[in-house]
C-alpha cells in the first residue's frame, strides 16, 4: 500500500501526515498522522489512522536512512503482521502525480 507523507525532521523529532487512497472506500483518502525520532541514521515513527475512514490504528516503522538523505528502508508492524517498507524522497515525481491528478479528462458520449 503506497501513501504519500510530509514529514519534518525537527532535530530528530519528527512529525506528519500521510495520505493514501483508502482500500474499502472509493474516492476516499485515509489520513494519518506520523510521530517519531531520528537518531543519525536509524528511524523510527508511528503512523496513526484517525478512523476518519476505514482505519482508526496504527502502524509502527523502524527503519535506517540512506547516506544520501533521499530514502528510509526497514519494517512495518501492526499488531501480528509485518513486513518490509521503503519510503523515496521524490518532490519531481509526487508534483507530476499532483499534475496528473489535476488534468480534467473528457470523454464525448455517442
Amino acid at each position: 500500500m503506497g501513501f504519500v507523507a510530509i514529514i519534518n525532521d525537527n532535530a530528530g523529532l519528527l512529525a506528519g501526515s500521510t495520505s493514501e487512497a483508502s482500500e474499502f472506500w472509493v474516492g476516499i483518502d485515509e489520513r494519518a498522522d506520523i510521530r517519531g525520532v531520528r537518531a543519525g541514521t536509524a528511524v523510527s515513527f508511528h503512523k496513526y489512522y484517525n478512523g476518519d475512514g476505514a482505519y482508526g490504528h496504527a502502524v509502527t516503522y523502524d527503519g535506517t536512512l540512506s547516506t544520501d538523505g533521499q530514502q528510509v528502508e526497514g519494517r512495518w508492524s501492526i499488531d501480528d503482521y509485518s513486513g518490509t517498507f521503503i519510503m523515496a524522497r521524490s518532490l519531481q515525481s509526487f508534483h507530476e502525480e499532483e499534475r496528473e491528478e489535476s488534468v480534467e479528462v473528457r470523454t464525448p458520449v455517442n
